[in-house]
């Protein structure tokens, strides 16, 4: 079983994502891919990962004027993508909006919540006054309320965010296999996190680094 794991294909070069999705597609659940690849290639070479036959992930982490939101989403609608995510200081107006316009294209949308390499220094210093759970229970309520499909959020806050919005899917990066947390701040490794209930693992550079095959295998054989 993959364990639903979508690995966070962060390279800029589309021959490097081919590479590395033809060494270990069998053993993933999806494919995310971010602003560092989105901003570097084609609706083409987008769609064609989809010859993979895996759910595509477009991280474009969408934040604007409720107008150039809706539009962005509605921009998606051929890239053969599944999800896609939104800042969830987007506002609720906004992303009931935007929801919609997903939904009609058979997009579903994440909310981010507060980004995995931050900590409440970070929300302090951009003058947030609620520490970090507060401020993520408050966005993860929006997120709810605008029916979104899910939220992005660190494995730690999972258990917290099945309480009050038990319908929300949790798609956790913060993956880390070993104390090396390079820049992330609310890490789990694996196995922790799928037992705290996170949906979707997300996982970068503990696969990506090194010999990804060997990576992936290690990283299953944990989660059983």
């Amino acid at each position: 079983m993959n364990k639903n794991i979508f690995v966070a294909c962060d390279v800029s070069s589309h021959k490097e994502i081919l590479e590395l999705l033809s060494k270990i597609h069998e053993e993933i659940s999806g494919i995310k891919i971010g602003l560092q690849y989105i901003t570097n290639h084609s609706p083409q070479e987008i769609r064609e990962l989809s010859k993979f036959n895996k759910p595509i992930f477009y991280d474009g982490k969408f934040f604007d004027i409720k107008n150039t939101l809706v539009e962005s989403v509605k921009s998606l609608k051929n890239l053969n993508i599944k999800y896609a995510t939104v800042h969830l200081l987007n506002g609720l107006d906004a992303l009931k909006a935007a929801n919609e316009a997903a939904n009609n294209i058979n997009v579903k949308l994440l909310g981010v919540s507060v980004l995995t390499s931050f900590d409440n220094e970070e929300l302090e210093q951009l003058g947030f006054k609620e520490q970090l759970e507060k401020q993520i229970l408050r966005l993860v309520k929006i997120a709810d309320e605008a029916k979104l499909y899910g939220v992005i959020c660190s494995p730690l806050e999972v258990k917290m965010i099945k309480k009050v919005a038990p319908n929300l899917k949790c798609f956790t990066p913060g993956i880390r296999q070993d104390k090396n947390k390079n820049d992330q701040k609310r890490t789990l490794n694996a196995k922790q996190a799928s037992e705290a209930g996170s949906d979707c693992l997300i996982i970068g550079r503990p696969i990506t680094k090194g010999d990804p095959k060997k990576n992936i295998q290690e990283i299953l054989s944990s989660l059983n």
